[in-house]
């Protein structure tokens, strides 16, 4: 079975840090329990052969008995010949021990269970020395199990500050990672001056944000360059579509004439909606005010309402009691709203009614009692460029899509959605602009 590892940098690095920090006390524990035992064994092991030799010089003056008194802690020497036989003791009687002893012509070391033995060649026999390891004299062992405890409790706490340590650092580049994240996210049409923070992230990853800055720097001049485009276009364009405008008030024949009048005040409404995306692109050309919804929408019926009237359908308004005003781009709001209201307008058959309810909240919407649009149509309506039936529908088909985006310009959205009682649309804009003062 797989373990997957932790996606969060954050517990990546606490994870490794623990991972490191357990093997680290391992390798040190187990190197210091290796190296002290050694350095026991080496001290033992010359004590064991200084008391041989002691024995053995003594041997060489005459002395065959051994005096108890050179003797270690735990320790025993004996001489024994060939045949095993004792020539001469001090200290504990180990027979087990003697039988084990190597007898070869060179000294040798040798270990019998806890006891550990030098056995050296001496004229015909052979001295051996042994000490008992789990003797209570003997305190080389004692020692050695003593420091690695406090060897241990030492070195526990220390691993494990290595990973706080850790995990501190790693935490504080998280929050700085977080706060330049926030910032990014804040970056949008609407506030494309901002740009990431230099000096809080660590200098290997100060060129990620200094890049970053630098693309952002060019996207804005992009596109500053395209609006500019698009808003000289639109205004290059209402001139002759004025001239046009007069030229086709002089034709004789009616029908030409409203056909024409009909085509320039299309394009004419387009645009408008052309200047008002472009501002909405850079928004320091659009000043935010303080904008009465329920105002702003009595007035947008006001003027559209006898064109309405005319065309044999009806219009009302219905505002919410005590709409707190908002902060937005009042002249963007209108257009939606008229947009909306165009479009009940053009897309229903005679004798509907069309309704306009500001409220509650920051909301505007306009339903109407008409034959509606397909299901599968609901979802696309906001599609720019997207008209339906085009034999039927006449349009640029970007009225709902411009909607669409003056909402999301306020921090809202657009949905359009089956009209009460399940006739005709209702066309809902959310604005999430601040309240004004």
């Amino acid at each position: 079975m797989r373990i997957a590892a932790p996606r969060s940098l954050l517990a990546q690095f606490v994870v490794l840090h623990v991972a490191v920090a357990v093997v680290a006390t391992v390798v040190l524990l187990w190197s210091a329990t290796t190296l002290l035992h050694q350095t026991a064994d080496h001290f033992q092991r010359n004590l064991l052969r200084q008391q041989v030799e002691i024995v053995a010089a003594a041997r060489q003056r005459g002395e065959q008995k051994i005096s108890p008194t050179v003797l270690s802690a735990g320790m025993a020497v004996t001489v024994i010949d060939r045949d095993r036989r004792i020539d001469g003791a001090s200290g504990p009687a180990r027979p087990d021990v003697l039988a084990a002893a190597p007898l070869s012509h060179h000294p040798r070391f040798f270990r019998h269970g806890d006891v550990e033995g030098f056995s050296q060649p001496v004229g015909g026999g052979w001295i051996v020395a042994s000490q008992d390891d789990t003797d209570p004299q003997v305190v080389t062992d004692d020692i050695v199990r003593s420091f690695l405890k406090r060897f241990a409790l030492i070195t526990v706490p220390i691993a494990a500050l290595v990973p706080l340590i850790g995990v501190v650092l790693a935490r504080r580049l998280t929050l700085r990672m977080r706060r330049v994240s926030a910032t990014a996210a804040a970056i949008g049409p609407s506030s494309s001056d901002i740009r990431l923070p230099i000096g809080l992230l660590p200098l290997e990853a100060e060129p990620l944000a200094e890049a970053t800055n630098a693309a952002l720097d060019r996207l804005a001049d992009a596109l500053h360059v395209q609006t500019a485009f698009a808003a000289d276009v639109a205004h290059e364009l209402r001139t002759p579509l004025a001239v046009i405008r007069l030229r086709a008030d002089a034709i004789e024949n009616r029908a030409v004439q409203g056909e024409m009048i009909r085509a320039v005040d299309r394009a004419a409404r387009v645009i408008t909606q052309l200047l008002v995306l472009a501002e909405l692109e850079q928004p320091s050309a659009l000043g935010m005010t303080a904008v009465a919804l329920d105002r702003l929408a009595e007035n947008v019926v006001a003027d559209r309402a006898p064109a309405i009237f005319a065309g044999q359908r009806t219009i009302a308004l219905d505002a919410a009691a005590n709409v707190p005003p908002i902060e937005g781009y009042s002249e963007a709001i209108a257009l939606a709203l008229g947009n909306l209201i165009d479009n009940a307008t053009k897309y229903t058959p005679t004798g509907t009614a069309i309704v306009v309810c500001v409220g509650p909240g920051a909301q505007l919407s306009v339903s109407d009692d008409g034959i509606g649009v397909p299901d599968a149509h609901l979802s696309r309506l906001k599609d720019r460029l997207w008209r339906g039936s085009p034999e039927r529908i006449e349009g640029s088909g970007i009225g709902l899509s411009i909607v669409d985006r003056i909402a999301r310009a306020h921090g809202g959205g657009l949905a359009v959605e089956r009209g009460p009682g399940g006739t005709g649309l209702t066309a809902r804009i959310t604005l999430f602009g601040e309240p004004a003062a």
